[in-house]
């Protein structure tokens, strides 16, 4: 297979493939050199497998194994309920089947021709294929992943890296990743992503932060309620951190959390979610 695109960035990494519960899953990493001769494009193509990782044993995976279990074990109901579910999302479709588990008959309405709502993929004018940006699924996701295992598509996953890749607004073309290394557990890995990465937020950026996050350690769930009247913005600016923090870092996890910005999204969103990260 041989691919060439005609870019500025020095370097690109694409991923395809798929997994199953064994390591059998490929990683693609296309490296492209900048300053190529016509006609000549000069691409470095390294396969990488990356193992699923050992969640299936995690309190948090049981739990959710154990909730699921219970709609296919529990009795069955006398008169079994019809109930119409608005939108074939992964909401929808994902209680549509649990529904059904249970013995109920849901009816999924979707006004769209097209399923799965923000991980859905699209096809534009040109043929171009675009996705929302939601096909990622983390580890630390478990009802996803128990469902993934009980519909039998495991083998449509592959794992990654744990990497997150930012595109740098104030860079056009330029990218700034958070690496977790894997030799470390969560949520050592996560802080040693964080302290290296110099481009997305400063030394004091990160002091601030850290400072702001203390209170939802000490304070847990507790605190992580009691933020629901602020949104992520005014949060960040109750700690002192600069708005460019929001507007660059804060505004992709906002997105794909609930799809609206970080001056309308509760930060009792971001705490859940960094929370689930840190365990």
């Amino acid at each position: 297979m041989s691919l060439c695109f005609s870019v500025s960035e020095s370097a690109f990494n694409l991923r395809y493939g798929f997994r199953d519960s064994e390591p059998m899953g490929q990683s693609l990493k296309i490296r492209v050199k900048t300053g190529t001769r016509k006609g000549f494009c000069p691409s470095k193509v390294v396969c990488v497998d990356y193992p699923r990782p050992d969640i299936d044993n995690t309190s948090n995976f049981l739990e959710a194994a154990y909730l699921s279990s219970s709609f296919r074990t529990s009795p069955r109901p006398s008169k079994p309920l019809k109930v119409v579910i608005a939108g074939a999302g992964l909401a929808g479709l994902s209680t549509a089947k649990y529904l059904a588990d249970a013995g109920h008959k849901p009816l999924l309405l979707e006004a769209r021709d097209v399923l799965g709502g923000k991980v859905a993929a699209w096809k534009d004018g040109d043929g171009n294929w675009y996705e929302t940006g939601l096909h990622i699924f983390f580890g630390a996701y478990p009802n996803i992943q128990n469902l993934f295992g009980e519909l039998g598509i495991n083998d449509r996953l592959q794992w990654k890296e744990h990497s997150m890749i930012f595109a740098m607004p104030n860079k056009p073309g330029e990218f700034s990743r958070f690496d977790f290394p894997e030799v470390l557990p969560a949520p050592l890995n996560g802080i040693l992503a964080i302290l290296r990465n110099n481009e997305m937020l400063t030394w004091p950026e990160k002091v601030k932060f850290a400072i702001g996050l203390l209170p939802a350690i000490i304070g847990g769930q507790a605190y992580v309620e009691a933020q629901d009247g602020l949104t992520v913005q005014e949060w960040m600016r109750k700690q002192g951190v600069p708005d460019r923090v929001t507007t660059e870092v804060f505004i992709a996890m906002s997105k794909a959390l609930n799809f609206i910005n970080p001056d309308e999204l509760s930060m009792q969103c971001i705490l859940i979610a960094l929370n689930r990260f840190l365990q």
